[in-house]
């Protein structure tokens, strides 16, 4: 079931220190994909979707994704969002809302490590913070707000966050947190086993 069909309506965004996070436009194209671009390498892994974003990934290639998310932002399906500075002269990264019952969720093979069933979690969400922004440890100051945020302005009780196996930069960032591994899945097109936080 989408979000809609949850009763689970997008909330505007919120104010962090230096950031702003509100839902992402195709007229975001041009900084989003300076984003894209510098952050290209970690994103092969983080996407599991090769070759994408490929070396030659257009403005064009990145409008169209835009154009997708503000699509399904729309239809209640999935929940997009970009994270800009504060005077939005800089795309910082993105954020993505998936209800637990995603299609991409539907082939997977879920283990839980705490007994924990899958279907019982609120919504899946993942992002991704520029490359430039690793070494100030924004990472962990836009998951740590971003979650709080779920919390306090969706009424969610039980987000998980979600990585990869290979991406060691965000799973120390979880572990900083005090965040648990509860899930892993996986899924046979997948390079690497997803690791669910909470």
């Amino acid at each position: 079931m989408t979000f809609r069909g949850q009763g689970i309506e997008p909330a505007t965004g919120f104010t962090g220190d230096g950031f702003i996070v509100r839902p992402v436009l195709p007229s975001d194209n041009e900084l989003d994909h300076a984003a894209v671009m510098e952050t290209r390498e970690f994103l092969y892994h983080w996407e599991q979707d090769p070759p994408y974003p490929p070396a030659d990934f257009s403005t064009e290639d990145n409008l169209a994704d835009l154009e997708q998310m503000r699509a399904a932002h729309l239809d209640g399906s999935r929940y997009s969002y970009t994270v800009m500075n504060s005077d939005e002269s800089l795309c910082l990264g993105c954020i993505y809302l998936l209800p637990n019952n995603d299609r991409m969720y539907r082939s997977a093979e879920v283990t839980s490590h705490d007994g924990t069933d899958f279907s019982s979690i609120d919504m899946t969400m993942s992002l991704w913070v520029r490359t430039s922004m690793w070494e100030s440890g924004f990472e962990a100051t836009l998951l740590r707000a971003t979650l709080d945020w779920l919390r306090h302005n969706w009424q969610i009780t039980r987000p998980v966050f979600l990585t990869n196996e290979h991406l060691d930069q965000q799973i120390a960032t979880c572990e900083s947190l005090g965040l648990t591994r509860r899930f892993d899945y996986d899924r046979e097109r997948d390079m690497y086993t997803t690791y669910a936080y909470a």
